[in-house]
C-alpha cells in the first residue's frame, strides 16, 4: 500500500516534535549545553573560513557573536540559550493568557447592529457624547 504525502508530513512533525524535546532537555544539563555552545561555534569558524552560507538563524547567531569578543564568545551563547529557553517556557503561560483575553473578548462582542456590547450604554448616553436633536 502506498503512503500518502499528508502520512509522510504526520510522521514528519512527530520526529520534529520528539528531537524538539530531547533537545530542550539535554539544554538543562551543564554538559551537554556547553558541548553543544561549543560545536555551535566550530560549525559557525568553519562555515566562515569554507565560505559556505549558514542557515538564518545561524546568520543572525554568528552576527550576534561577531560582536562579542573571542574569549567569551561560548559563554554568551550560553547565556543566550538558556535565556531562550527561559522565555519559552514563560512565553506558553503569556501565549495562554492572551488566547484566554481573545476568547472573552469574542464571547463579550454583541452582534446587534450598532456594533455594541451587550450591557454598554447607547450612544446618546456614553459620556463625553452630545444629546441628539430631537425631530
Amino acid at each position: 500500500m502506498a503512503r500518502t504525502n499528508d502520512e509522510d508530513k504526520g510522521e514528519e512533525k512527530e520526529k520534529r516534535g520528539i528531537r524538539r524535546r530531547i533537545s530542550e532537555r539535554a539544554m538543562k544539563i551543564p554538559f551537554l549545553r556547553r558541548r553543544t555552545v561549543k560545536r555551535m561555534i566550530k560549525y559557525i569558524d568553519k562555515s566562515k573560513e569554507k565560505g559556505r552560507r549558514l542557515p538564518p538563524e545561524m546568520q543572525e547567531l554568528s552576527r550576534f557573536l561577531a560582536r562579542v569578543p573571542k574569549a567569551d564568545r561560548a559563554k554568551r551563547l550560553e547565556e543566550a540559550l538558556l535565556a531562550q529557553q527561559s522565555a519559552e517556557s514563560g512565553e506558553q503561560a503569556f501565549n495562554r493568557d492572551l488566547r484566554r483575553a481573545a476568547a472573552n473578548q469574542q464571547r463579550r462582542s454583541g452582534k446587534n447592529p450598532a456594533g455594541y456590547r451587550p450591557g454598554s450604554l447607547p450612544r446618546s448616553q456614553q459620556p463625553g457624547r452630545k444629546p441628539s436633536k430631537p425631530r
